[in-house]
């Protein structure tokens, strides 16, 4: 590994020595008329060495109108283009000597006249228009049968992650439009792996303020949306893509994406099947083909620490969006998911717990088969007459039916005791699902700037399962018997929610703004569980388990109002200040002959944040309610092991959320950096109390504690370097740290653990004359628990991930990818594979007509190591979790691209 770090070190050095020899230019751009400096104007410089003009470089004039441009090629003609918004543009020809600084002096411009008609021919690749950024997509090659992704890697300033996320200038895009469309359940990488490059005419780039129509929120705090302008000679269109392939061991996939056209509608069918872990909730299966990913599943944060656990699954989903404008201001989308999924999930784990000088540890293995069938339906209403008023509809349903069955083995013992028992148990568990929700919004813009804001939020939720248990101990303690049961258990719940606020907005003074909100929530909480024991006399499952049963229910109405206050200083400063004034009435049915528990709150809760250009601070504080399954005034018994008592003098969680953040990018010098940092703390935090006696019989209550406090700090630098010699290089170097002081609280002895995480991540990408593609990455992760209070012992590791992932489109029509990637647990215990290295390749041939025809040969994990490994450490308890995966695969695939399109004057 250290010689593999020395090697990309070394790989940087004839960056860093080219860079010495780069040139400038420089200038100032004033009006011609006034002789005043001209703000956000667009400068762009490009190789004229052939028809397209390549883009190089690009930057904005600052307040006093100058600008700089680094690291420019020597000794190849050059062009420096200027434009601005209304304004005629400027263009000059030069040729730059090394190191050279080349100083343009004071640029003037002049204002375009009334119906003023300029030559055409020259192209601006970039043009900045207030919040918009647009980038004329002709001058960017690409190669032939490239897709909007490849598109996108080549524009300034906008990065395309291993897993398909875009973001632009460090801002996560959060959706990708096609002409102004939704395109596809609006999943960004829907569009930008299917959509051929070719077709796009432009791409704009702007603030996302869907959720704040009166530009209210600031602009360093807004992600993005790119929106993907289909050329003009485009009227009506079909494309789209189908394929299919087969493989090893019963492997296949096949699967097709249909798109139609046709001026103001457009129409999207999707369909596909698999079993290569390709679930298609994030439509992964249309984003590779032949098994081969790109990663994106490396580490999984919500596993723990390690390669997640998946499992096999086998997909099939078909399904439908369509988008129409039906007249001005009027549009609609319509989108109809179907999904099946069978996965089968078999895990071996290893628990250890610590107490005092105990250490218990279960060892299991676990056989998971889940069948699930889900239907979504969602459906987007928006109207926008005039500037002024805007309305928008959102319904949604889902429902979703699935089975599953698990057996589980597992045997327990301790460094004293060998063993302590045996267990095994079965399960089966049919449940259903339903989900209706609703959202409504309505703005208006009133006179002076004033505006007002409905919302109106709307989810019905009920859910109904029966399960069947039965499980069978053996214990070796004579302190403890042996049982055996079979059980049902009838489980219904919902979860209503309504809620309407009302914002009302008002500019107060030039710089000083005023607004008030006022909310309405009722919320309506059921959750009865009915469990019943087999009665071998009667050979029904007659008996009642009291000890287990509840049947509970909460109503919670919320009346809130907010007011608050904008106030903008010099430097465009601005601060936000509102108080919460919150009063909440709820009422807790336990049943069981126990009393009712009415609660009245009445809360002051401030938001105020600070935002300065890129710099923003908050803080806000919050409340939450106990869950009313930990407020019970009575003990729950599960199994003779596991007994929860309720505690109903339970108080509301505080919280205290502190969070700064800083995003800058350098538009000349192509450098984005950002930096957060956050902190929270606690009071009246809900832990468990734990309980575990020699027996492994555990209890647990839950009570209220003060202490609990935690820390965050990442940050993020990315350099993407200049076009040379067909060459294109980027870096980027993130990291991120997080600090958690918890409680520690087993068989009543008092403590605190103090965690640690740490990750350390490295990237390069490298693309040369789009021949060849490389982007290596590693990983670095690093975790420590200590405590304080207790005498347990400290608990630390380190996990080591490398990445890479390698194109290579030579020869002409060929193209080989490859993913290599390396991981590394060392705490791992005895039996579980510390190491794996999972190596996948594909060739592809094209053929047809612009390369539409795709035939593949894929092998998945050719060293045949694939493994599913992740560990967690929670509390006085460390657990590893193996689990079998999908292993060693060939697969050959056929694809077929279509587009079929009327231009004007012409039919293909």
């Amino acid at each position: 590994m250290n010689k593999l770090l020395l090697f990309f070190a070394l790989l940087l050095i004839p960056f860093i020595l080219k860079a010495q020899n780069k040139a400038i230019i420089k200038g100032q751009i004033i009006d011609s008329l006034t002789n005043t400096p001209i703000e956000f104007a667009t400068i762009a410089v490009l190789d004229t060495r052939d028809t397209t003009s390549t883009l190089l470089a690009y930057t904005l004039s600052d307040k006093t109108g100058n600008f700089n441009l680094h690291n420019l090629p020597s000794g190849i003609p050059l062009k420096v283009l200027i434009s601005f918004v209304a304004y005629k543009p400027y263009r000059k020809l030069f040729i730059l000597k090394k190191a050279e600084t080349l100083d343009l002096g004071n640029i003037s411009v002049s204002a375009k006249l009334m119906n003023e008609v300029l030559i055409k021919g020259e192209r601006m690749p970039i043009v900045v228009r207030k919040d918009t950024i647009e980038f004329d997509a002709e001058a960017f090659k690409t190669r032939p049968n490239a897709v909007v992704e490849d598109l996108l890697k080549k524009l300034p300033g906008i990065e395309v992650a291993n897993d398909g996320i875009v973001t632009v200038q460090g801002k996560t895009v959060t959706k990708i439009l096609v002409d102004g469309r939704e395109f596809f359940v609006n999943d960004p990488r829907i569009a930008t792996k299917n959509l051929d490059a070719d077709m796009i005419a432009k791409v704009q780039v702007y603030d996302d303020r869907e959720n704040d129509p009166n530009h209210r929120i600031p602009t360093n705090l807004l992600n993005k949306i790119i929106n993907l302008k289909f050329k003009k000679v485009l009227k009506k269109s079909l494309f789209g893509k189908v394929y299919g392939g087969g493989g090893t061991q019963e492997h296949y996939q096949a699967g097709t994406l249909i798109n139609l056209f046709r001026d103001t509608l457009q129409v999207s069918l999707l369909g596909l099947t698999n079993n290569l872990n390709s679930t298609g909730f994030d439509f992964n299966d249309l984003y590779t083909l032949g098994g081969i990913d790109r990663g994106g599943d490396a580490l999984s944060g919500a596993s723990g620490f390690g390669r997640e656990v998946v499992g096999k699954a086998a997909t099939t989903l078909a399904g439908v969006n369509i988008n129409n404008d039906y007249r001005k201001g009027l549009k609609l989308n319509f989108a109809y998911l179907y999904t099946r999924l069978k996965s089968e999930l078999d895990t071996r784990n290893n628990n250890q717990r610590f107490i005092g000088d105990t250490t218990l540890i279960t060892a299991s293995a676990n056989d998971r088969i889940t069948t699930s069938n889900k239907h979504s339906i969602s459906s987007t209403l928006t109207y926008k007459p005039d500037v002024n008023h805007s309305l928008t509809y959102t319904p949604t349903v889902n429902i979703t039916e699935d089975f599953t069955t698990r057996t589980n083995t597992g045997n327990s013992y301790s460094n004293f005791i060998n063993p302590i028992n045996q267990s095994v148990s079965n399960y089966n568990f049919p449940n259903k699902n339903f989900r209706f929700q609703q959202a409504f919004k309505y703005n208006q813009t009133l006179g002076n700037g004033s505006a007002i804001t409905i919302d109106h939020n709307l989810e019905i939720s009920p859910a109904s399962n029966v399960e069947s248990e039965s499980q069978a101990l053996t214990s070796y303690l004579s302190s403890f018997p042996s049982y055996a049961y079979q059980r049902k258990t009838y489980a219904r719940a919902k979860n209503n929610d309504a809620s309407v606020t009302i914002n009302y907005f008002k500019p107060l003074f030039k710089k000083l703004n005023a607004d008030v909100t006022l909310n309405l929530d009722y919320n309506t909480l059921a959750d009865k569980l009915s469990a019943y024991n087999y009665n071998p006399v009667t050979g029904l499952y007659d008996s009642v388990l009291v000890a287990t049963n509840h049947d509970l229910k909460r109503t919670k109405f919320i009346e809130a109002i907010t007011p608050g206050i904008a106030y903008t200083f010099p430097h465009e400063i601005i601060l936000n200040a509102h108080l919460l004034m919150q009063f909440q009435q709820v009422n807790n049915i336990f049943n069981r002959n126990s009393a009712d528990i009415d609660q009245n709150f009445v809360n002051l809760l401030p938001n105020i944040s600070l935002n300065a250009g890129n710099f923003s601070a908050s803080y806000n504080k919050g409340l939450n309610l106990p869950n009313i399954g930990d407020m019970v005034p009575y003990s729950v018994v599960f199994n003779p092991l596991y007994t929860v008592t309720g505690n109903p003098y339970l108080k509301p969680t505080t919280t205290n959320n502190f969070n700064l953040s800083y995003n800058k990018y350098n538009y000349q010098t192509g450098v984005n950096y950002n930096v957060s940092a956050g902190a929270v703390f606690e009071q009246n935090t809900i832990f468990r109390q734990l309980t575990i006696d020699e027996n492994l019989a555990e209890t647990s209550t839950p009570i209220n504690r003060n202490g609990r406090h935690s820390y965050s700090l990442s940050g993020r630098y990315t350099k993407g370097l200049k076009k040379r010699n067909g060459f294109q290089f980027s870096a980027s170097t993130s990291g991120n740290v997080y600090l958690m002081h918890d409680f520690y609280i087993l068989n009543y002895q008092n403590g605190y653990q103090n965690n640690i995480n740490a990750t350390l991540s490295q990237q390069f990408s490298a693309n040369w004359k789009d021949i060849i593609e490389f982007d290596p990455q590693y990983t670095l992760t690093g975790y420590r628990t200590a405590y304080t209070g207790i005498n347990n012992n400290k608990q630390t590791f380190l996990m080591h991930n490398f990445y890479i992932h390698f194109m290579v489109y030579w020869p002409a029509h060929m193209n080989l990818e490859g993913n290599y990637n390396y991981f590394h647990n060392p705490m791992l215990p005895a039996g579980f594979q510390r190491n794996s290295n999972l190596l996948s390749l594909s060739l592809a041939r094209q053929f047809l007509k612009k390369d539409r025809g795709e035939l593949k040969l894929s092998c998945y994990d050719i060293l045949n190591q694939n493994i599913g490994t992740t560990r967690q450490i929670t509390e006085n308890s460390i657990s590893d979790v193996q689990s079998q995966v999908i292993k060693r695969y060939f697969m050959l695939t056929l694809q077929f691209k279509f587009n079929k399109s009327v231009s004007v004057g012409d039919a293909k």
